[in-house]
């Protein structure tokens, strides 16, 4: 399940950013939702929100998600630099159209779309 959710903060930051990210800030947080599915909305607008805030790109991830549905996030990325990096394509908020997280087999999949 940590496989699906650091898979998809990869496809918003390489989606939305141009340039060399770098592993030298730090940080950490932990979220919860009342289901996975919420948990997966909560996870991918705190990755945007200390993006808008701070400027913060991951590069190095490590989650853990309990059953209880909280996730532990300790990551390393880079401060947007606009000297360095450029903005591809601004991703904006995930939304709730056609959400899904579902266990297939073995793998989670999911299904979310986001405002641009």
């Amino acid at each position: 399940m940590e496989g699906l959710f650091i898979n998809t903060a990869k496809a918003i930051f390489e989606t939305q950013i141009r340039g060399r990210i770098r592993a030298k800030e730090d940080l950490n947080f932990e979220i919860k939702g009342p289901s996975l599915e919420e948990l997966f909305i909560e996870w991918c607008r705190e990755l945007l929100y200390n993006f808008s805030v701070a400027g913060f790109i991951p590069k190095v991830y490590k989650i853990v998600i309990t059953e209880q549905n909280r996730l532990t996030a300790h990551l390393k990325g880079d401060i947007f630099d606009s000297k360095r990096h450029k903005i591809k394509l601004e991703v904006k908020n995930p939304t709730y159209h056609n959400l899904s997280v579902k266990k297939i087999s073995d793998q989670y999949h999911a299904t979310i779309i986001f405002d641009v």
